[in-house]
């Protein structure tokens, strides 16, 4: 993808709100306290370059980040160890009130496969050392990728702690498949919102993504991984409606302004391109998908006989549902995601998606119902990706997503026929904190028998997917928390999966006893 001026489009283009020059800094613009309470982050990271993040916030919780209406100079240092005694680059940037004084400093000219740390200072203060990691190229066979695949956390139903045992895990990479931030706690109480009023304006939505930037294991954890991030439906506003635009445009500022991502093409005032491809040399190609910004609209079917079945969220589908045109991604999404996956050269063929992509059928009064916010209530888009998924002349297809707060491991995702295309596996992650509330998840236990393609289905318990991926065999173990309201909780191995390459489906290999493994002490670490 191309890299642009991320200042110029998201000042100019982004909120249209025009910004007046603004006075060089002096040492005595720069508050006295601790400019760093956010952390510091990488992300977007390929085999030659990365995306080092942060922003200056000495009181996170207030609109500006208590920070004065001028630009301040701030230093970055890029180092090979993590004493930062082998500097190999270090530059200085402008954080400015236009993007919340965040800074986005895109590194190129990396080596590939390599660890790297940083931090950044201010005339008087000194982040936290992070810890970066590029890809491997393409010159080669990695000889095996381990990542994490997250979703879904709710500051109000608890503690990030996932996060802290997924740092044990020593993933290369964690991809974040949305809801990072959520607009409202649906009644739960554990931990407070700023306000419980949705995030509407540019402010709002500033002062939601820094207080789950406070989370201490998620602050840590971004120190130490590359992200990857996309959005879901809470991070902002679900379809492509000039009626939602304002809205729209201040959610995806402020998400651009607390996340380590590269530069994005101009979409629009109110839209991003945030779509990636994530190559891990010749061993794994992963499309990383935006399945909310870009789609047509979700409430086609407005006649429900059923409002309280699911929350409303699970109906027939009607006819409109069914147009040949009908796209969940929108066009040149969708171009770029049939490219990549025609055209991969990797040992697996990945997509990776918010919202879950196979089909799963509600029997209710003799009529079969569908999730509206999943790819069911977009069946043409779903049936050109598996055609392009039948191009593929090599690569084994996986399929993760997240967005439904439960685990899930699915054959055959996209009944591919097994005589001449290898069927699709899906793996769907439960969420970090956010529950799954008894009429989302009851429906889908008592339709279990009308959809044998679903193997697995753990609807209780919060949590996260490690994938350990080499040439011949990837390997899906859901990673479940005790108890997400104990910040000490123990995480436990719900079950684990192993997909062959090259065979069907997969095999169901492991199940740990709950609460015997992974009890840690955070204390000192997260203080």
């Amino acid at each position: 993808m191309s890299r642009v001026n991320r200042r110029d489009f998201l000042r100019n283009a982004i909120l249209g709100l025009g910004s007046a020059p603004l006075a060089g800094a002096l040492a005595a613009d720069m508050p006295s306290s601790n400019p760093f309470t956010l952390g510091i982050a990488s992300g977007d990271v390929t085999s030659n370059s990365a995306v080092l993040w942060t922003r200056l916030a000495p009181q996170p919780l207030r609109a500006d980040g208590g920070m004065p209406a001028v630009n301040i100079p701030i230093s970055w240092e890029l180092s090979l160890d993590a004493n930062m005694s082998r500097i190999v680059r270090r530059g200085e940037a402008q954080a400015g009130p236009a993007l919340a004084h965040s800074v986005h400093i895109e590194l190129e000219d990396l080596t590939p496969d390599r660890a790297y740390w940083y931090r950044f200072a201010t005339a008087k203060h000194l982040s936290p050392t992070g810890r970066t990691k590029t890809l491997p190229g393409m010159d080669g066979l990695p000889r095996a990728a381990r990542f994490i695949t997250a979703s879904c956390q709710n500051y109000t139903h608890g503690y990030f702690i996932a996060y802290a045992h997924i740092l044990a895990e020593r993933p290369d990479f964690i991809i974040h498949l949305g809801d990072y931030i959520y607009d409202t706690a649906y009644g739960e109480t554990f931990r407070q919102h700023d306000s419980e009023q949705p995030p509407v304006t540019l402010a709002d939505f500033r002062r939601r993504h820094a207080l789950y930037k406070t989370d201490p294991y998620l602050k840590h954890a971004h120190a130490q991984l590359p992200f990857f991030v996309t959005i879901d439906n809470h991070d902002a506003v679900e379809d492509n409606h000039p009626d939602t635009f304002k809205r729209r445009t201040a959610a995806y500022q402020a998400w651009y302004e607390h996340m380590p991502v590269s530069g994005y093409r101009l979409a629009g005032q109110h839209a991003i391109d945030m779509h990636r491809r994530i190559q891990f040399g010749e061993l794994l190609t992963i499309s990383l998908l935006d399945p909310r910004q870009f789609r047509d609209q979700k409430n086609l079917c407005p006649d429900n006989p059923y409002p309280e079945y699911g929350f409303g969220n699970y109906r027939e589908r009607c006819k409109e549902v069914f147009a040949e045109d009908r796209t969940m991604l929108g066009a040149v999404q969708e171009q770029w995601l049939a490219d990549n996956l025609i055209h991969n050269e990797a040992a697996w063929n990945v997509i990776a998606s918010a919202s879950p992509v196979s089909s799963f059928e509600y029997h209710l009064d003799g009529k079969k119902l569908h999730y509206t916010g999943a790819w069911d209530f977009y069946p043409a888009n779903r049936q050109r990706i598996k055609q392009a998924l039948s191009q593929a002349r090599i690569g084994h297809p996986v399929i993760l997503s997240g967005d439904l707060h439960s685990f899930w491991a699915i054959r055959d995702a996209l009944c591919m026929q097994q005589d001449k295309h290898l069927p699709v596996t899906e793996f769907v992650t439960s969420s970090i904190t956010a529950n799954w509330p008894e009429p989302l998840a009851r429906p889908v236990t008592d339709n279990l028998p009308h959809n044998p393609h679903v193997a697995f289905y753990a609807p209780d318990k919060r949590g996260y997917l490690l994938h350990e991926v080499n040439q011949t065999t990837w390997k899906t173990t859901a990673r479940a928390i005790q108890d997400v309201r104990d910040r000490h909780s123990p995480a436990f191995n719900l079950a684990s999966f192993l997909v062959e390459n090259g065979k069907p489906g997969f095999t169901r290999i492991y199940q740990d006893v709950p609460g015997v493994q992974g009890s840690t002490d955070f204390s000192n670490l997260y203080a």
